[in-house]
């Protein structure tokens, strides 16, 4: 279910949305070079709370998932919608 409140970041070809669900936050990742879609598993009390695990997320999708390379640099630059 989409909300019409969000935040969202993009770290190399993974985009990363935070949106509300109810009264809870969840993190969403697509990723454009492998057509993935993963709603992760956790659900966070604050939308802070899913940013501050996105990154790691990400680049666990990244790295252990597909074996790529990380390249960029830690930090995420977020949008609110």
């Amino acid at each position: 279910m989409a909300s019409a409140h969000g935040y969202k970041a993009t770290y190399q070809y993974v985009e990363m949305n935070v949106e509300r669900q109810g009264d809870h936050w969840r993190l969403i990742l697509t990723d454009t070079r492998h057509n993935d879609r993963v709603e992760h598993d956790e659900t966070f009390e604050t939308a802070g709370d899913a940013k501050d695990a996105a990154l790691s997320v990400a680049q666990h999708h990244i790295n252990v998932l597909h074996n790529d390379t990380l390249l960029m640099s830690s930090i995420l630059s977020w949008q609110e919608y």
